[in-house]
């Protein structure tokens, strides 16, 4: 399947240091999962799931077959960041999460020792955004970082750095969710949501589905494999989307609307535009038909 085209619906958290996680992924049904240095791996643990990781890549990877898999590393700047790099310099990672990026400076660092390890020109770039200084300089940090595949949001530390109280909705996120989607889809740049803590809420999580949906992103970061199949749901085109895609492309190519900039197709006035949409809509389904079978 061309990468271009490969579906970012569900993202899972896999911990490196866990053998049966990383085996459990091989039969599980998000479109790509990544494989934790960072947060959910302990100090005394890196070291196991480094060796652990780079095994499986090496020689498990067919085993998962069509899935991407992405490594999130420790932060350049720890004692455990270029360890990281060196140990999945040579594996078969689809690409690479950095953490903790604040500004300029800090891809700058990972640009050079990117550059110093001779990784794949096909293995992918991804930074966390998690902070407000992250947020606040990213237009720059992608103007810089050219070719960047993909960007993660970080929700948890976000909500932390900016001191937010225990909240029901996003609502102290909403400017961060909304201006990181915004500059990164400005960039061409792959957007994925935050995760949702509260495992076995299927409310919360359906509604924050929704959100992530509404404003633009690509798909959503999961923490529970309960979370797969509701996130592959939203965030493919609906049968009502899929429906009126079709009705717009067959309007539109009727002869009597030859040649016509502006239509109306039941009592909406329906441009180029919608059916450029239109026609997006249904290579996406297709997409993720063809990587299902």
């Amino acid at each position: 399947m061309n990468k271009n085209f490969y579906p970012h619906r569900s993202a899972l958290y896999m911990p490196g240091s866990n053998e049966r996680a990383l085996e459990k992924a091989k039969t599980l049904a998000a479109d790509l999962f990544i494989f934790d240095f960072e947060d959910a791996v302990s100090p005394e643990n890196k070291e196991k799931a480094r060796d652990l990781v780079a095994n499986v890549l090496t020689a498990q990877k067919s085993e998962y077959g069509q899935k991407k898999i992405l490594t999130r590393v420790n932060s350049i700047e720890s004692e455990w960041g270029i360890l990281d790099l060196e140990a999945i310099k040579s594996c078969k990672t689809d690409g690479i999460i950095f953490p903790k990026v604040n500004e300029l400076k800090d891809v700058q660092r990972i640009k050079r020792e990117i550059s110093k390890m001779n990784f794949s020109h096909e293995t992918e770039i991804w930074i966390m955004v998690e902070t407000p200084k992250c947020v606040i300089n990213l237009q720059s940090i992608l103007e810089e970082f050219k070719g960047l595949s993909g960007i993660v949001l970080g929700t948890n530390d976000l909500a932390k750095e900016l001191g937010l109280p225990k909240q029901e909705n996003r609502l102290g996120l909403i400017h961060s969710l909304t201006s990181t989607v915004l500059i990164a889809k400005a960039f061409g740049v792959l957007c994925l949501d935050g995760v949702f803590n509260k495992i076995g809420d299927d409310g919360g999580l359906f509604e924050e589905l929704e959100e992530g949906k509404q404003l633009g992103y690509d798909g959503k970061t999961l923490i529970h494999p309960s979370q797969i199949e509701k996130t592959n749901q939203i965030f493919s085109p609906s049968l009502e989307e899929i429906q009126l895609a079709k009705k717009y492309i067959d309007a539109f190519a009727k002869k009597e609307n030859e040649g016509k900039g502006v239509i109306t197709v039941d009592g909406v006035l329906v441009e180029e535009l919608h059916v450029q949409q239109a026609q997006a809509t249904l290579e996406k389904i297709r997409i993720i038909n063809q990587f299902n079978e």
